[in-house]
């Protein structure tokens, strides 16, 4: 069946570039290196999935037929980003390609048929939980950084999501770090808990800040084996990561001898000086943490090195207990400080 289809061109190069980022890289399934386009009622849904991800987005177009059929997400990009006219114009003749259209410029794309492409349900997210946007953006970044890259623990490349009563809470680890974000919800929901892949939940801030969304769906489908995060018009199905995250309330510290609070501005700054002489010391540097009187006192930053050198900073801070000298990473410690 042939159909054609003309839609905004400033549209259709961003939403483009919000799907293809769920493109698979090095694949060897041919077909997982295309995007899926297919449309109808006035809908044109675009869709990439690596299997883990999968991105669905949805534009308006005119169009007089229905159409399905994938190609090249590079090609098709790269081609709808040169174009200089508002319009860009589709034909399809029930072959797995499109001849493009717009302006002066003439082209054609072949793909692959839409049978071959993995299927990305649109689900009916409606019994889903809505949430605030900012709220699960700022949480997703400020655990999601602490997450493993290492695929020999696949558990600790997600992050454990927990939604019980009318709290959220969101943790990550990948064994020398954990970053953890509660927050409360403005009313009960449902009991669930998930640990999906960081890459996906690090995607969903993507969407968010680029379709601006104010509200978010997390949906989970009866499987049980995938969530699903609706934004707007865009939807991402992730994955679930299906093994036991570690307890780890049992190793969050319930007492202390010394603690000392800083300003956080300034502990950053010196973690960054530090870090340049650290660099060359396996990322190593000691914070000396010295008593006061009436709970002064300050933290000393201090980073050495054999082949580069040695630094000191002093903090004012307010420090309660014995004196403690310290050592950390300097990068994990300013991961968590940037956020």
């Amino acid at each position: 069946m042939s159909s054609k289809v003309i839609v905004e061109k400033s549209t259709f190069a961003e939403t483009l570039a919000l799907v293809a980022r769920a493109v698979a890289t090095g694949t060897h399934l041919p077909v997982l290196a295309n995007v899926f386009i297919s449309g109808e009622n006035g809908q044109l849904r675009l869709a990439a999935t690596n299997l883990t991800l999968g991105v669905s987005a949805w534009l308006d177009a005119r169009m007089d037929a229905p159409l399905a059929l994938t190609l090249p997400a590079k090609t098709l990009t790269d081609i709808v980003n040169s174009l200089s006219d508002s319009e860009v114009q589709l034909s399809v003749n029930g072959k797995p390609e499109a001849a493009l259209k717009s302006g002066s410029f003439k082209g054609l794309v072949r793909g692959i048929e839409a049978t071959e492409f993995p299927a990305i349900p649109d689900y009916d997210v409606a019994s889903g939980i809505t949430l605030e946007a900012a709220l699960i953006r700022e949480m997703i970044q400020a655990t999601a950084f602490a997450a493993s890259t290492d695929e020999a623990r696949p558990v600790l490349t997600g992050a454990q999501v927990v939604l019980e009563g009318n709290s959220l809470t969101i943790a990550a680890t990948d064994g020398f770090r954990l970053a953890i974000r509660k927050a409360s919800l403005p009313a009960n929901v449902t009991s669930q808990q998930w640990i999906v892949p960081a890459v996906s939940l690090k995607e969903t801030v993507r969407i968010l800040s680029a379709t601006r969304a104010d509200r978010v769906t997390l949906f989970a489908p009866p499987s049980g084996a995938q969530v699903v995060v609706r934004a707007g018009p865009v939807q991402l199905v992730s994955q679930l990561i299906d093994q036991r995250f570690p307890d780890y309330q049992a190793i969050l510290p319930k007492s202390h001898k010394t603690r000392t609070v800083v300003l956080t501005a300034d502990l950053q700054k010196a973690c960054k000086q530090a870090g340049i002489i650290a660099r060359e010391g396996g990322n190593v540097i000691r914070l000396r943490l010295t008593p006061g009187a009436e709970q002064t006192g300050k933290v000393t930053v201090l980073a050495e090195s054999g082949e580069t050198g040695e630094s000191e900073m002093e903090l004012p801070a307010t420090v309660t207990g014995p004196a403690l000298t310290i050592a950390f990473n300097v990068r994990f410690l300013l991961e968590g400080l940037e956020v």
